[in-house]
């Protein structure tokens, strides 16, 4: 029963970290969409 509940407690924080990890990739990419945008209008829209 341990063992189980262990598991899933790593496993939830494993998905946790992952979520914090996608979010802070997000946050990075609209900063760097943003600063685009201010050098570069035409540019900005490119996807990367």
């Amino acid at each position: 029963m341990t063992a189980a509940l262990q598991t899933i407690r790593t496993l939830r924080e494993t998905l946790h970290q992952i979520g914090t990890a996608v979010n802070a990739a997000r946050e990075y990419n609209r900063a760097g969409a943003d600063q685009d945008k201010r050098a570069n209008p035409a540019s900005a829209a490119i996807p990367l």
